[in-house]
């Protein structure tokens, strides 16, 4: 998740204001609710309050059907169709057939989608929180389940984030679409509408040349140039919120695979967790500095788990209604 020193230099101090560059806010509420810091932007951090959490299973992922929490696997998913799945693997590969299996899918009943992420940090701590995206776009935050009817009842909706949308957009626009096209909207969901630098857009898996000041920059951070691909690290990046943000959309889950696939450093691996089978997708250089790996159902493409950046994510995905929110009954 982590952007690098070729990201800083080639966009310089200009783009100082993206997301990938916020420096550190202390405010938690604001941390926790919007996810976004200088290298954990998907994320809902620390609490403000207790470090003893013990770190519990997670719950089996699936999309509930009803506001009353019985979960239940998604309905109405259509035939596979390979023809309009990801351009970079074969017919018969599993991310194809799921991409193909998604992306004339039915999303399941309901107006919004509920999101528990059960976080575990490197260092022991657990943090839970639950996020409420409706399909009307907004976002609704708790740091426990029980105070979420009161800010749909009382209509506290999280401030929009610039470029929050953009991404779900983009996803959606990969599921079909032109798969170009929706890289680069993707890639480019949080850049200013008008920055005084224009990023570049890199093809898949190229490493771009080490530029010429490489070793001053070197001396200045103490440490080596990282030579990523920007284009992959901000699609990987900013993916993993359109999944976060449109995880009860099939539309969207093709989309982010599809836009994934298409990365020849995205490895995807066939697996089992807890019991079913899963995609495992692990991303390296050039995409990000280490090893980040995204799990997904093989069945429904949900997102089970992401792994990388001194964290594990566990999500709980549940299709709900707004009413039944507000009125405690999820």
């Amino acid at each position: 998740m982590s952007y690098d020193d070729n990201t800083e230099h080639r966009l310089s101090a200009a783009l100082q204001g993206m997301v990938g560059d916020r420096p550190w806010a202390p405010d938690l509420d604001q941390i926790e609710s919007r996810g976004r810091t200088l290298r954990r932007r998907r994320i809902a951090w620390r609490a403000t309050a207790g470090t003893g959490f013990a770190v519990a299973a997670v719950a089996a992922i699936a999309v509930a059907t009803s506001g009353t929490g019985t979960q239940a696997p998604s309905p109405n998913l259509a035939a596979p169709n390979p023809a309009t799945a990801t351009s970079g693997a074969t017919a018969d590969s599993p991310l194809v057939q799921l991409v193909g299996y998604l992306a004339k899918a039915e999303p399941a009943k309901g107006d919004a989608t509920l999101l528990l992420r059960d976080q575990v940090f490197d260092d022991g701590l657990k943090v839970d929180v639950w996020d409420l995206h409706a399909d009307n776009g907004d976002y609704y935050f708790a740091k426990t389940k029980g105070a979420l009817p009161a800010q749909v009842k009382n209509g506290h909706k999280q401030e929009d984030e610039a470029g929050r949308k953009k991404t779900v957009a983009a996803a959606t626009e990969a599921a079909t679409g032109d798969l170009n096209a929706a890289r680069k909207d993707m890639a480019w969901a949080y850049v200013p509408k008008n920055p005084k630098v224009k990023p570049t857009l890199d093809d898949p898996g190229v490493v771009p040349p080490r530029p010429a000041d490489a070793e001053i920059l070197e001396k200045l951070k103490g440490g080596p140039f990282l030579q990523l691909n920007t284009t992959d690290n901000w699609v990987w990046n900013n993916s993993m919120d359109a999944l976060r943000d449109g995880a009860g959309n099939p539309q969207v889950r093709a989309g982010v695979l599809r836009l994934l696939g298409q990365m020849p450093e995205v490895k995807v691996e066939k697996g089992t967790y807890q019991g079913r089978a899963v995609l495992n997708l692990t991303a390296g250089k050039p995409a990000t500095t280490s090893a980040e790996t995204l799990t997904v159902d093989a069945e429904t493409g949900l997102p089970i788990k992401f792994a990388g950046d001194g964290v594990d994510i566990n999500y709980t995905v549940t299709r709900v209604t707004l009413a039944d929110v507000a009125h405690g009954k999820f």
